[in-house]
């Protein structure tokens, strides 16, 4: 009976093992996702920001694409054309 009892412990500790060895994995995929998204997006904005044109189709595709009201508010500000912060990124660029 202890034999079955340490085989189940084993268990047990082999799966907790492998469920922290997914996790991690996860989140290694998850922040390589996320880099590519942050550098993808940098790409865009710079791209998109080089003349008045190309800066009001993206404010544009930012308010079609933006539908949660905090986003929306942080990336186009009350008035819908760039927040502070959005404003101080294009000039950056």
């Amino acid at each position: 009976m202890a034999d079955l009892d340490d085989l189940k412990r084993k268990r047990d500790q082999l799966t907790a093992k492998i469920q922290q060895a997914e996790a991690r994995q996860r989140a290694t995929a998850k922040k390589a996702e996320d880099r590519v998204k942050v550098l993808v997006g940098a790409a865009v904005l710079y791209q998109q920001t080089q003349s008045t044109e190309k800066r009001a189709a993206l404010l544009s595709l930012l308010d079609n694409f933006l539908t949660r009201p905090a986003e929306r508010l942080a990336v186009l500000g009350e008035d819908g054309q760039g927040s502070n912060e959005f404003k101080r990124l294009i000039t950056k660029i």
